[in-house]
């Protein structure tokens, strides 16, 4: 990952559960061994004719959960790459 500071990061996103089309379970982490690795579900749910996505993270410990937060900058990434998606869903045709 290319962050705005013009850092590179390493990431690593192994898939656990891949279920269509309701969910994906995924460890996201810079290696196998990286003691702030976290596990994230994605769930997609119906609602109203319309697509429902939640997504969880399970850290470690609450400082693990904190480390990304603040030296990351993870929630503000993760709301960037949401509103993404919703530009790119909204662009598309049926």
């Amino acid at each position: 990952m290319h962050g705005p500071d013009g850092v590179d990061y390493d990431n690593r996103i192994v898939y656990e559960e891949v279920v269509r089309p309701e969910r994906l379970v995924y460890t996201h982490g810079s290696s196998d061994d990286d003691p702030d690795q976290f596990q994230t579900t994605v769930t997609f749910v119906e609602q109203n004719g319309k697509t429902e996505l939640t997504m969880r993270a399970v850290f470690a410990s609450a400082a693990a959960r904190d480390k990304v937060v603040e030296e990351y900058h993870a929630i503000e990434g993760g709301n960037q790459t949401l509103d993404r998606l919703g530009e790119h869903l909204g662009k598309t045709t049926r």
